[in-house]
């Protein structure tokens, strides 16, 4: 199961092995709250091994900024896991997900054995930091148009075939990341397709 997951893929089958030995899989369907912002943390790491989870934080308004989505392979309650500070945002599924739950302690022998992990976890603990402070910036310096066109494009993804595909994406959802209402996130998202097919000359 762990094959597919970055954090572990430059382990050894035998490795790999060992580390799915003390790992306990758990389904949750659509809709469940896996991590709360705010709560003390459980001591788990938690491994997406199938299904669509969002990231997100909230005031006491119900406000709420979309972060980031979670999809198979990604690993996420690193950073509690490390400082045992409370959580800094809350992890929803999107769908039906299968889930991998590592407790602490076994982790912790796991990695005294395999540095490698270590590594890993340090690269995803930076590159959600890099993706934090993206945001922020974005929030910050760009127009609400500027925002929209970041976010597109940081979703393209492209396939070992060479095609290019994105998650899906709802107006809600988007208007959430880049801090604008929907209404006024269709408008624009209308206005960019107006202006692809003018300047592509596509009918």
């Amino acid at each position: 199961m762990l094959e597919k997951v970055p954090l572990f893929e430059s382990l050894s089958p035998e490795d790999r092995a060992v580390l799915e030995a003390g790992m306990h899989t758990q389904n949750f369907p659509k809709g469940s709250t896996l991590v709360n912002q705010s709560d003390v943390s459980n001591n788990l790491l938690y491994i997406v091994l199938s299904g669509r989870l969002k990231v997100f934080m909230s005031n006491e308004d119900g406000r709420e900024v979309l972060l980031d989505f979670l999809q198979e392979g990604d690993a996420f309650g690193e950073l509690s896991l490390f400082d045992e500070q409370p959580r800094s945002a809350t992890v929803m599924t999107v769908e039906d997900c299968k889930i991998g739950l590592f407790p602490r302690q076994y982790l912790f022998d796991c990695l005294q054995r395999n540095p490698n992990i270590a590594i890993e976890l340090l690269k995803t603990v930076i590159k959600r930091m890099r993706n934090t402070t993206e945001q922020v910036s974005s929030l910050a310096l760009l127009d609400v148009y500027g925002r929209i066109a970041k976010v597109l494009t940081n979703m393209v993804k492209l396939q070992p075939d060479g095609k290019e595909t994105t998650d899906p994406l709802t107006h809600q959802e988007l208007s959430t990341m880049v801090g604008a209402s929907r209404e006024m996130v269709t408008r624009i998202l209308n206005d960019l397709k107006t202006w692809r097919l003018y300047c592509c000359g596509e009918s």
